[in-house]
């Protein structure tokens, strides 16, 4: 029982229907709820599409930031191409349905999961915390979960009930969107 995917079938299911949120750029708004394959907390370039999406709409924002703002501290090479990447900004809204969450809320489940609080809310250049994570997430998948819900890495709150981030396949979900400039 010490394999990561018998850790994760322990944890209870559970499903997630109500109104969530994300940030993208302006001239992407359009695509902004076909989730994508990237290198993120709980995805990889080369593994599945994942859509982030958070609530409520304070953390979503605080979100971006973190993104998009703190990374300008890095080298001077990085930090010109962050700057050019730097685009108006739309807040998609969107109803979801989805079923089968690994929901990682509890103290217990990440235990399982073995993550740390701090690796789920660790900074955006924490490649040990994100392959941790990735690594829960690429398990979930294969185990047959839609996504996972887990604390927002802006750390929100209290201690009880920080806020939440829904990452899940895309295709898993029912949605209704509308976007607004924020």
């Amino acid at each position: 029982m010490d394999s990561l995917a018998a850790r994760l079938a322990l944890i209870a299911e559970t499903d997630e229907a109500g109104t969530w949120q994300r940030h993208a750029a302006a001239r992407n708004a359009r695509h902004g709820l076909d989730g994508r394959a990237g290198d993120a907390r709980w995805g990889t370039r080369d593994g599945f599409p994942v859509l982030y999406l958070g609530r409520p709409e304070e953390s979503v924002v605080l979100e971006a930031y973190r993104h998009l703002v703190d990374p300008v501290d890095v080298d001077e090479p990085e930090r010109e191409l962050l700057i050019d990447n730097l685009v108006p900004r739309v807040l998609i809204t969107c109803t979801v349905d989805v079923t089968h969450l690994l929901d990682l809320r509890t103290a217990t489940a990440r235990s399982y999961a073995g993550l740390t609080t701090q690796e789920l809310l660790s900074p955006t250049h924490d490649r040990d915390a994100y392959r941790r994570c990735q690594e829960v997430a690429q398990v979930a998948h294969q185990l047959g979960r839609h996504g996972i819900l887990a604390p927002a890495a802006t750390g929100r709150g209290d201690g009880t009930r920080r806020h939440p981030c829904l990452v899940h396949r895309p295709a898993a979900a029912r949605r209704e969107a509308g976007a607004q400039q924020p």
